[in-house]
């Protein structure tokens, strides 16, 4: 035992002594900077080797790999250069797994020991979130490094942050607030002078006005660009690609073939995957608009290549335009069979954020009611310990003369006073938390009513697909009899010709204006469910609401065989509809989905009454039901008993934020012999007055 003790000793003896000499090289390094030594012998060789990685990323990372292998572990700075070049690379090379890994694993070598050369791995894991989808991780990260940045005055940081910010508000279509973000990255960079970053916020910016919808002052940026000294041949790639695409916004499809097939060429020899997959999407549109037969096959080189790399917007993109090829080609069903794949990628790549965000403000209100219950802790004993102070002295006080007893009394009452000055402090610091809670709160609602617009979006499409796809056949069909007619006219008509294609023209013009009337129906019903502010009171007849989502949510019912019974009211109701809309949405769909997921038919029952002081909706159903403790579990956020077949548990979360927070009422699960039922009381105020 004393042998072990001795050995962990000098282990620990040594793993300190590691630490502190790699700190001490630090120090030595910081200071030879500051005092403005010469460039270290490896800096011509890192750029050589930097350049390489704009045209061969493979093959600079084998490079890289057989430098670090000779490198010691306390050469900090050349180290931290190569680590974060080899990951660059890897992203290019849409190996995303194995530079978040090199990144990680060099944020907790440095953490302890130079924190300050954490920066540029927090940027790029964050780049790597944005790239995957995972918006709320690239904000963290990329608002983690900003603050870091800015804490150790790391100009360059600075600017590049803010560069990825706004990359990662392009992404998620906040062009809005990508935009003053690149215009403050190119003032702090007029000052500092980095012509890699002059480079980068110049094709941003490019990138951004394209996005916009402003093709015209993408235009003339991008075209300075070509000739820009400060340009490589990788950055001039980028440009060229993004000219492509200005064209092709301006549908100049002949001037935008000849920078995409440059792009094309260029991202082939890099080995890009994300880029490469982009421009074959953009010369299928090309192709596509100018009705070449390359379109196909270009379209399908994208399609491997997103496939094979888990490359969601670009499936979203590549399956839209494939539906259209095949539409174009008669191909009706497979055609929405694609506009079906659209959906779910698009979803995929969407809706992530929203839920990724919905789950990290779940996480601050967590946080927030911790700290609110600490504080409430804390005020507890410092007013029992007020009070435990005061009783000692008044008994203190008994025994002594009067003059004393006054002096006493006088501290005691400034001792008070102090006490209660800090309570009033806590007090309001208690009131400031709860008020940060509340919009929290408010916030988290939002976010998952956006989500929840989402998926009715995705919805009506779905309904769309249907009667638009019978359309397309009834036209079709109508089309080629009224061929055949015209042929038979000439070669001779007889009179049972002219009765088959009176016939058939007559199913399909009935047909085809059931489904029209369909569409119609769908797109009355889906403009009556808009709002034009989220705040916006207006009146709604209750009942009418209830029909128009019932009308949105047809096929689905039909699809389970559950009818919806609602009780005729004729309550008029002055308040914000898209709270009632989604309220009632996320109702139904969570019975859709929870009550009667396996089985075949059902009922819903719904009924609304007006009482002295509330309003009452009643929901009842005759499905699965609840068997997990008791029926209130199901409003907490995250519960969900279907969680492998991909659902989250903020469905009745959001009925319950929404009756709770938006509505100011009260929701209670009730409980029943068979099935699940709910109450929702809501006050009175909501009610429309009586119209003059």
């Amino acid at each position: 035992m004393l042998i072990t003790g001795s050995r962990r000793m000098y282990n620990g003896s040594v793993f300190f002594y590691r630490q502190s000499l790699m700190v001490f090289i630090y120090i030595l390094s910081c200071l030879a900077f500051t005092l403005g030594a010469e460039p270290p012998a490896w800096q011509a060789k890192l750029e050589q080797l930097q350049a390489q990685s704009k045209s061969e990323p493979r093959e600079a990372n084998k490079l890289i790999d057989q430098w670090l292998s000779e490198l010691s572990p306390i050469e900090l700075d050349l180290r931290e250069q190569l680590i974060n070049t080899k990951a660059y690379n890897l992203i290019i090379l849409s190996e995303h797994s194995s530079a978040e890994q090199m990144l990680q694993a060099w944020r907790d070598e440095m953490q302890a020991v130079a924190p300050a050369r954490t920066t540029r791995s927090l940027e790029l894991s964050g780049y790597i979130a944005m790239r995957r989808g995972d918006h709320a991780k690239a904000s963290k990260m990329l608002k983690q490094a900003l603050q870091q940045a800015t804490d150790l005055n790391q100009p360059e940081r600075q600017i590049t942050t803010r560069i990825y910010t706004a990359m990662q508000a392009m992404y998620t279509g906040q062009y809005e607030t990508a935009l003053p973000l690149l215009l403050k990255a190119r003032e702090l960079n007029e000052k500092q002078q980095f012509a890699y970053l002059h480079v980068n916020i110049t094709n941003n910016l490019g990138t951004l006005y394209l996005d916009m919808g402003r093709p015209a002052d993408a235009l003339p940026i991008l075209q300075a660009a070509l000739t820009d000294p400060a340009f490589q041949n990788a950055d001039v790639l980028y440009a060229r690609m993004m000219l492509a695409r200005c064209y092709v916004a301006m549908q100049q499809y002949a001037q935008a073939l000849p920078y995409a097939l440059d792009a094309l060429a260029g991202y082939q020899q890099r080995d890009d995957p994300y880029y490469l997959s982009a421009m074959y999407l953009t010369l299928a549109q090309i192709a596509f608009q100018q009705q070449q037969p390359a379109a196909e096959q270009y379209l399908d080189n994208a399609l491997k290549l997103a496939n094979k790399h888990h490359l969601n917007q670009q499936l979203s993109d590549g399956y839209l335009l494939q539906s259209q090829l095949q539409q174009q080609n008669g191909q009706t069903a497979a055609a929405l069979a694609s506009l079906q794949q659209h959906l779910t990628y698009y979803k995929a790549y969407h809706n992530e954020a929203a839920q990724d965000q919905a789950l990290a403000l779940r996480a601050q209100i967590d946080s927030l009611q911790h700290e609110q219950d600490l504080s409430d802790l804390r005020q507890k004993v410092e007013v029992n310990a007020l009070k435990s102070a005061h009783q000692t002295k008044v008994s203190w006080t008994i025994g002594i003369a009067t003059s004393t007893v006054i002096l006493l009394l006088l501290a005691l009452t400034r001792l008070q006073q102090r006490k209660r000055a800090q309570a009033e402090l806590l007090s309001a610091r208690l009131a400031s938390s709860y008020q940060q809670l509340q919009q929290t709160q408010q916030e988290l609602v939002t976010s998952e009513k956006m989500a929840a617009i989402a998926g009715m979006v995705a919805g009506l499409a779905h309904e769309l697909n249907t009667p638009l796809g019978i359309l397309t056949t009834a036209v079709s069909l109508a089309q080629e009899k009224t061929d055949e007619f015209q042929a038979k006219l000439q070669q001779g008509l007889t009179r049972q010709d002219l009765q088959q294609y009176l016939t058939t023209t007559a199913e399909v013009t009935k047909l085809a204006a059931g489904n029209i009337e369909r569409c119609a129906a769908l797109v009355q019903n889906f403009k009556q469910l808009a709002v034009r502010h989220s705040d916006e009171l207006s009146r709604f007849n209750l009942q009418q609401l209830i029909g128009d989502i019932s009308m949105l949510l047809q096929s689905k019912f039909e699809e389970q065989q559950v009818n919806l019974n609602y009780q005729q009211t004729d309550l008029v109701l002055y308040a914000d509809v898209q709270h009632f809309q989604l309220l009632l949405i996320e109702l139904l769909n969570n019975a859709l989905s929870h009550a009667f997921p396996d089985q075949i038919g059902g009922h819903i029952e719904l009924s609304c009454s007006r009482f002295a002081d509330h309003l009452l909706l009643h929901y009842q159903d005759d499905g699965a039901g609840f068997t997990h403790g008791s029926p209130d579990k199901v409003f907490e956020p995250f519960f969900t008993t279907s969680r492998n077949s991909g659902h989250t548990g903020l469905g009745l979360n959001l009925v319950y934020n929404l009756v709770t927070v938006a509505l100011q009422g009260e929701i209670k699960a009730l409980p029943v012999s068979k099935g699940f039922a709910l109450n929702i009381r809501l006050p009175l105020r909501w009610l429309a007055p009586a119209e003059q």
